[in-house]
């Protein structure tokens, strides 16, 4: 396989990379050995493996999940307790906006 500099531009923009012109040379070769790696693997008989199974899928099946219900713990007065700074029942918080 060969990557022309077209192709590396298009590379580029498709990251949105930026790639400088002094390791164009080192980034290709680096490519090349990547594209020779997923030929490699694409060479490999995976017809009778089978699939992995998903450990959280099999934790879900196992573990019965709470239901989902409204809880009123916690009044305003009592979260408002935690504020660093509040007013009129609102948390203050310092501008992040010019």
């Amino acid at each position: 396989m060969k990557i022309s500099k077209e192709d590396l531009q298009r590379i580029e923009k498709l990251s949105s990379l930026s790639v400088h012109a002094s390791k164009e040379a080192e980034v290709t070769e680096s490519l090349l050995k990547v594209f020779d790696w997923i030929e490699q693997l694409k060479t490999i008989d995976v017809e009778k493996t089978e699939p992995l199974t998903n450990p959280v899928i099999e934790i879900l099946k196992k573990t019965p999940m709470r239901a989902d219900k409204p809880h009123l713990d916690n009044s305003k007065e009592d979260v408002l307790l935690n504020a660093p700074d509040q007013n009129y029942g609102f948390f203050l918080v310092p501008k992040v906006v010019e």
